[in-house]
C-alpha cells in the first residue's frame, strides 16, 4: 500500500499541476480581453514560471463533482447575478436614499481553503455584497452587504452565503463536508436561538 501511495500523490500532484497552469492562462487571456496565439503562449509561460518560481500552497481537491449540482448551481447563481443586478440598479434610481449597509459574520459548515474561496467568490460576484475578511483557521466569512438595516435583511444576507455554501457542497465538496451539512442543514436555526 506505501508503495503505490507515493506513485498516485506524483500522478495527482501532476494533474493538479496542469489545471492550475490552464487556469492561469485562462486568467491571462481574460485580462487581455482578447483571444490570440501571442497571448496564450505568454500565458502558458508566465504560468510556469509562476508554479516554478513561487510556492503555493496545495489545493486539496475532494474528488468527487456531482453534475447535477453543479448545474443547479450554475443556474442559481445566473438567476441571482440578474436579479441582484437589477435590484443595486433600483438602487441608484428609486427617490429613496440606500438604506445602511451592515458587515455581517457567517460561520461556514466547511473547513475546505477551496470551498471556503468558491464561496467568497461567489458571494463577492453577485451585486449588493462583497466579502471583506476571512477567518481561515475558524472557517468564518465577514461580507460587506448594501442595504441591510434591519434583521430580517441581515437574515437574508447570511441566508444567501449558507445556501451558495449548500449549493458548492453538494457540487463539489468532499464527503466529510457532506456530512457537515447533514449535521447542521439550517446554520440560522442556531442563531435564532442565540440572538445573533
Amino acid at each position: 500500500m506505501n508503495a503505490k501511495r507515493p506513485r498516485m500523490t506524483k500522478g495527482r500532484s501532476f494533474v493538479q499541476q496542469l489545471v492550475l497552469v490552464f487556469f492561469l492562462v485562462l486568467l491571462w487571456v481574460m485580462l487581455w480581453d482578447s483571444v490570440s496565439l501571442m497571448h496564450v503562449i505568454t500565458g502558458v509561460i508566465l504560468a510556469f514560471v509562476v508554479t516554478r518560481v513561487f510556492y503555493l500552497p496545495p489545493v486539496v481537491l475532494s474528488g468527487r463533482f456531482n453534475i447535477i449540482h453543479a448545474l443547479n448551481y450554475g443556474l442559481w447563481f445566473l438567476y441571482s447575478l440578474i436579479h441582484a443586478s437589477v435590484e443595486v440598479a433600483w438602487y441608484a434610481f428609486r427617490p429613496r436614499a440606500v438604506g445602511a449597509g451592515s458587515v455581517i459574520a457567517c460561520d461556514l459548515r466547511t473547513s475546505s481553503d477551496l470551498l471556503m474561496t468558491l464561496v467568497a467568490d461567489t458571494a463577492s460576484l453577485i451585486p449588493g455584497s462583497i466579502i471583506i475578511d476571512s477567518d481561515r483557521a475558524q472557517g468564518v466569512l465577514y461580507l460587506h452587504v448594501l442595504d441591510c438595516d434591519s434583521e430580517e435583511k441581515i437574515l437574508s444576507a447570511k441566508q444567501l452565503v449558507y445556501h451558495i455554501e449548500e449549493l458548492l457542497i453538494k457540487a463539489v465538496g468532499s464527503h466529510r463536508d457532506l456530512a457537515a451539512l447533514k449535521v447542521d442543514p439550517d446554520p440560522l436555526a442556531d442563531e435564532d436561538g442565540g440572538g445573533r
